[in-house]
């Protein structure tokens, strides 16, 4: 790039051709604007691009950028290579949502009750009502009948899933779920579900046998006629932002460090036209967001801060703050985590990957709100730089904080986050999501995250956003006495409780003491419902997405 006259050829690595198809598809180009070859290496490709094709590109710059990700997601950082090839956001592994009817091979889903049942020819009752589908022909065309327990929304979720199975496990490639004259509330359910539950993160099998049959088109109908694609696009956006979540967290830590994160940030930004920082360890350094640094500091991958900014609102209105925690690896740091459960720690930057979701679902929407994401990403590792017990920290605001335990780490990410969003971006209202307390698992189980507010209409408005998209959130106190608790001795606060009991309430306590005055606030823990042990409606075994869809939600309504 430096001699664009010459026919020197500039060699990078490349993630996959796919992700070379992402470049050409980015940058409105064609394949007829590149003179490449590309030789396989083991986990990656050497990619040769000629200088004066290059030139056909809007920016020599974001090329040289959009190369850059696809070898962090080779995992080609600090010299190592993993086994990662795919990059995120990926397309595969997604159901394309279809205008109109494939033909033949298209099996129709339609819903049945129990009474229903009755008026089907050639169908044992018996038999549907444990199988809970039955698969009838209807001269070329398939169709099987979902049944259905109740009439809720949740049953309609609960017999898609069951739908989507059965097709999964008979290798069908589309689909046509006809919504019959269910609400539209329903009919979201249905589509969202349908997407949601056909899923798997396969992209480390090897064995085309033992990976998984999905859905590859989806198309809506109402009694036979289309749903207009205005109708499903809500479902889709927030589906594809839930799914890039689940990646993420799925993804394994090797590869998902915080510079590979904020580089699929950059991609996402770059693609969907979201306004990207991304502040490494010598400029958090320089602002003083000394928590966040000392969590990192003992990792051979520095802590990144990710701001994504979308700010399609009026300049008047104020706006929201998401803000996520990102320990992309917790091992508990000196305070170390013992075995069986430090193994699933790469599932503790669930909150970033939700807020990044949600910011990718709010921008394909073109939602006219002002929106600020915060990724607060750091590996909390043990070695001789690690922070220690009892350390005391200044933190961004100013206040200092006493470390009462270095595996609560992400109550110091997210203070320093949140006080440095105030600080800049002045939201209105700020919600921070995190998988934080292992309390909040045991009081609430993964049925619902915790929820904690200082208002009354952002508690409101989360709760009837995580009722419409069956991300549940559990309204939790912070009393006074858990406040108390936290009063520190030698410095202004500890970061800990003085016991085990309320931790999630005072893990809370410690984060609303980082509120700036007048700051509608609200904090999601996420540690039960971020991942599951096994399937749960269209909650897939693994990371779940949870909180991409609750946020997305929740910003559309309000």
């Amino acid at each position: 790039t430096n001699q664009p006259t010459h026919e020197t050829k500039h060699q990078q690595q490349c993630g996959s051709l796919h992700g070379l198809h992402n470049i050409v598809q980015q940058f409105d180009c064609t394949w007829s604007d590149f003179d490449f070859d590309c030789v396989c290496t083991g986990a990656a490709f050497s990619l040769h691009l000629s200088s004066d094709r290059m030139a056909t590109l809007r920016s020599i710059q974001a090329v040289s950028r959009s190369v850059r990700v696809m070898r962090s997601r080779v995992g080609a950082l600090s010299g190592l290579r993993w086994a990662s090839e795919a990059a995120y956001p990926r397309t595969s592994g997604i159901a394309k949502v279809l205008p109109s009817l494939v033909g033949s091979d298209c099996t129709v889903v339609k819903f049945v009750d129990k009474q229903g049942l009755d008026v089907l020819e050639g169908v044992n009752k018996g038999d549907a009502l444990i199988e809970k589908t039955v698969r009838v022909p209807n001269g070329n065309q398939e169709v099987v009948y979902s049944v259905l327990d109740g009439d809720s929304t949740i049953d309609y979720r609960a017999s898609t899933c069951q739908a989507v199975g059965l097709l999964n496990k008979l290798k069908r490639p589309n689909a046509v779920f006809d919504l019959g004259d269910v609400s539209d509330e329903t009919a979201q359910a249905v589509m969202s579900s349908s997407l949601l539950c056909n899923y798997a993160f396969d992209k480390y099998l090897t064995d085309a046998e033992a990976t998984p049959s999905l859905l590859e088109g989806i198309y809506f109908a109402r009694n036979g006629e289309p749903v207009d694609g205005a109708d499903t696009a809500l479902a889709v956006q927030q589906a594809e932002g839930t799914i890039l979540a689940r990646d993420l967290v799925n993804e394994r830590a090797d590869v998902a460090t915080p510079e590979f994160i904020a580089e699929v940030c950059r991609s996402v930004a770059v693609e969907h036209g979201l306004k990207v920082t991304v502040l490494d360890e010598k400029e958090l350094d320089q602002l003083g967001l000394n928590m966040m640094l000392a969590v990192g500091q003992a990792s051979q991958h520095p802590p990144r801060l990710v701001v994504l900014e979308l700010l399609n609102g009026k300049e008047d209105e104020g706006s929201v703050a998401l803000v996520g925690k990102g320990v992309t690896f917790d091992t508990g740091g000196l305070n170390l985590k013992p075995t069986n459960f430090i193994e699933t720690m790469h599932f503790d930057m669930g909150g970033s990957a939700a807020v990044l979701g949600a910011m990718m679902a709010l921008a394909k929407a073109n939602v006219k709100k002002n929106v600020v994401g915060v990724l607060a990403l750091a590996e909390n590792a043990i070695g001789s730089k690690a922070y220690k017990p009892m350390a005391i920290l200044k933190s961004f605001q100013g206040k200092t904080v006493e470390v009462g335990n270095t595996d609560a780490e992400g109550r110091l990410v997210l203070a320093d986050a949140m006080s440095y969003v105030q600080s800049k971006y002045k939201p209105s209202t700020l919600i921070d999501v995190a998988t934080l307390t292992g309390a909040c698992v045991v009081g609430l189980g993964p049925y619902s995250a915790g929820l904690f507010t200082n208002a009354d209409t952002v508690r409101d408005g989360l709760v009837a956003a995580g009722d419409q998209v069956f991300e549940r959130v559990n309204p939790l106190p912070i009393y006074p006495e858990h406040r108390k608790e936290l009063k520190g001795t030698v410095a202004d606060i500890n970061s800990t409780g003085a016991s085990r009991y309320g931790g999630a309430s005072t893990a809370a306590a410690f984060l609303e003491s980082f509120v700036e005055e007048g700051v509608q606030w609200a904090h999601v823990d996420i540690a039960g419902p971020a991942d599951a042990t096994k399937p749960y409606l269209h909650f897939p075994q693994g990371a779940t997405g949870f909180g991409s869809q609750l946020l997305a939600q929740y910003v559309s309504n309000n």
